[in-house]
This record gives structure tokens, C-alpha cells and sequence, in this order.
């Protein structure tokens, strides 16, 4: 099993992870997290030779190097101990670090067998005499992934100066997109209250579900007739989470300390649209946007808020 989940920012992509390995009822043991950015590299995957500072018989001081094991190589000695037991590498923001160069030459490793006695191992092996030294179940220093080394990915597709993946390494896994859609549970919206949005600066004001505002701003977002962004810039239902229990202060705070610096930031400041704005054309700048909303005063334009109405 090798998928990626991916999607706009607060889909859900982390939780879909989380609900498959919990639906096998894994142990902890069985699960190995790590999460890519920009300095994450080929060492800190696989792992690397470290100094370490011993004593020897007489007290004296040495350095000595050994092999420090990095989260893909401990997974697959995991995995060899009892081929019967998943094991899962789940790797977060894979598309924040350059993959191609983590991966190296385990990339190889990643075309299984799809049929006869061999399925699920590699196709290929490579060479590691490392990464097989501790490892009892592999003569010599060939390197196979087993069947039950399972590898699962989240890609958030709004990520800014992420690096490309490219295609060789993009069709070894499945690829699920997580939709912005919101999510029900007992015929219940999840993570769903209600928001205050102001149509003028005098008071008038109208409350909005969270799922109907995040849904009319996904429309206005990435519709041709609005701002034609694409679903790039869309956000997910948990974009925020929001405390259920919490007042409407706390509720506000979120979203004012989480919503506008991205609505300002990644899509306001992308739209090339001269006549469609996202805010009043009264707001100039961020501080003036978070302001208004601070105070209780329209920060909308009409034509996004006519979006609400219909």
C-alpha cells in the first residue's frame, strides 16, 4: 500500500490517515511518523554516520562513528521481524522537501510485484550494506521493501515554494484527493458553528454556518465569474478547528488569528481580477482588514456577500 492523500489545507487529509491505521488496529510499534520540509534530506530519512563520545577502560575520552538510523530504515527492520504485521511509514508534507533527494536510491524500492509468489516485495533490489546489516531476514546487502511495508503521504495542494514531484515518482503511489466537501457525522455538520459577518459599519449583521461561509468562499475563490483561482486556494472544513464547547469570542479569535492572514496573504494578494474583490474596497491593507473585523465592521464586499445569498 504506497498513497498519498492529498488536498486543499484543512480537509481532513491527516484524519483519513489516521482513521485507515486506526481501522487495523495497529499498535503504536507498528506506526513510523516523520514530516518533510525544505532541510530534510537523504541522511535524516535512511540515517548517517554520527560521532559519539565515549569513555574507554581507563577514562580517558574517545570519539567513536556509528550508524544513527533514520524513521524509513527502522520501519523496514520493523517490517522484516514478522511479515505477518503491517507496518506503516506515514510521511507528513511530503511535497514541502524535495523527494527525489530523500528518497534516493530507495525510490527503486517503490515498484511492487502486483501478482505471483513475490507480491508486494519490490520489483528491484538495491545495494545497502547499512541499512541489511541488522536486518536477519536479507542475505547479503540486497534490499527488497516487504509486503507489509506500507508508506502513506499527505500533500497539501496550496503549500507556497513547495518542491515538484515529478511524474516517475508521482505514479508509484495512489493518489486520493480528499474533497473540500464538509463532512457529516448522525446527519450533523463536524466542526460547525455559527459566525457573525457585518454588511455595513453601523451594526447590521446576519450569522453564516461555518460550513456555508468556508463553502461560498471555495466558490468565490476558484469560480472564473469571482476571482478564478482555482482549487488551489481552497480551504477545508478544518481549515480551523474549532473548539465545540468554546463562547463566540473564542470562536472569532480563531478565526481571526487564522482565516484572514490566509484570505489576505495567499488569496487576496494572488487575484489578478480587477473587478471582483474578496474585501471591501474600503481595506487597503492587512492591519486595516484585521482591525475591522476586531471592531465589528464590514470587511466583505458586496459581491461576496450577494455569493452568500445565493
Amino acid at each position: 500500500m504506497q498513497i498519498i492523500y492529498y488536498g486543499a489545507p484543512g480537509t481532513g487529509k491527516s484524519y483519513n490517515v489516521d482513521e485507515l491505521v486506526l481501522s487495523m488496529g495497529l499498535g503504536e510499534e507498528q506506526i513510523f511518523r516523520t514530516t518533510f520540509h525544505p532541510e530534510y534530506s537523504y541522511n535524516d530519512f535512511i540515517g548517517q554516520l554520527l560521532p559519539k563520545v565515549k569513555k574507554d577502560i581507563n577514562g580517558d575520552t574517545e570519539i567513536t562513528y556509528e550508524f544513527t538510523k533514520g524513521v524509513f530504515t527502522r520501519a523496514l527492520e520493523k517490517a522484516y521481524e514478522d511479515i505477518s504485521k503491517k507496518i506503516f511509514l506515514i510521511i507528513e508534507e511530503m511535497s514541502r522537501g524535495d523527494c527525489a533527494a530523500i528518497f534516493g536510491d530507495i525510490f527503486q524500492l517503490l515498484d511492487r510485484e502486483s501478482n505471483g509468489l513475490n507480491k508486494g516485495y519490490s520489483r528491484y533490489f538495491i545495494n545497502n550494506e547499512i541499512i541489511a546489516k541488522d536486518i536477519i531476514a536479507i542475505s547479503g546487502d540486497k534490499i527488497k521493501l516487504p509486503p507489509n511495508f506500507n508508506i502513506l503521504g499527505t500533500v497539501n495542494t496550496s503549500d507556497q515554494n513547495v518542491f515538484v514531484m515529478d511524474t516517475a515518482f508521482k505514479r508509484r503511489f495512489e493518489w486520493h484527493y480528499i474533497s473540500t466537501k464538509p463532512v457529516m457525522e448522525n446527519n450533523v455538520y463536524l466542526n460547525n458553528v455559527d459566525v457573525e459577518i457585518y454588511e455595513d459599519n453601523v451594526g447590521t449583521s446576519r450569522n453564516v454556518e461555518w460550513v456555508d461561509l468556508y463553502g461560498t468562499l471555495n466558490r468565490f475563490i476558484s469560480d472564473s465569474r469571482y476571482l478564478g483561482l482555482g482549487e488551489d486556494k481552497q480551504l477545508g472544513q478544518f481549515f480551523i478547528e474549532f473548539n465545540m464547547s468554546g463562547s463566540y469570542a473564542e470562536h472569532k479569535d480563531q478565526i481571526k488569528n487564522k482565516l484572514l492572514h490566509y484570505l489576505w496573504s495567499d488569496v487576496h494578494n494572488s487575484s489578478y481580477s480587477n473587478d471582483t474583490s474578496l474585501f471591501d474596497s474600503a481595506i487597503t491593507s492587512f492591519s486595516e482588514l484585521y482591525d475591522s473585523f476586531e471592531d465589528d465592521k464590514k470587511i466583505f464586499s458586496d459581491k461576496f456577500l450577494e455569493s452568500i445569498d445565493a
